[in-house]
């Protein structure tokens, strides 16, 4: 789907194989999760042919989904590209419930697309498997990491 945003012309689109490496880099650069990665799980943002968001649906053992891995080219952000990949996401994947890992300064964006809010300990063991995963790196020390999730 084309939509123009502040004179760009960005494509919101499932992800195919040509995009792998382009998505690979982006992740890297972004720090994103690349984990169990799956090129069929990702919607993508592109302005003209560059790559400048993306974001996916993680399946766990189990059946359990996890939004994840949304990132957006620091040049391109706070334009409504990581809310539109959101949105983009949501209406294509409709099975429920959703879970999300997230920092907690990001608590209010994800609440628009009606995320919540819910204990650890209310998680899947696949999923307090990845919770305790990553509230254990160097990087999440100074993040207060919530559990969020659409029913």
């Amino acid at each position: 789907m084309d939509i123009r945003t502040n004179n760009l012309r960005i494509i919101y689109s499932k992800a195919s194989q040509k995009d792998e490496i382009a998505i690979i880099n982006l992740l890297k650069n972004l720090g994103g999760d690349k984990s169990s990665f799956n090129i069929n799980k990702f919607y993508i943002a592109k302005d003209e042919d560059k790559l400048i968001g993306c974001i996916r649906i993680k399946i766990f053992e189990g059946g359990y989904l996890e939004l994840s891995s949304l990132v957006v080219d620091s040049g391109h952000q706070h334009k409504g590209i990581g809310s539109r990949l959101v949105r983009e996401l949501l209406s294509k994947e409709k099975r429920r419930p959703i879970f999300l890992l997230t920092s907690s300064d990001k608590e209010n964006f994800y609440k628009k697309f009606n995320f919540n809010i819910i204990d650890p300990l209310e998680l899947p063991n696949e999923l307090k498997k990845e919770y305790d995963k990553i509230t254990g790196l160097p990087f999440a020390k100074n993040l207060q990491v919530i559990v969020m999730i659409i029913k």
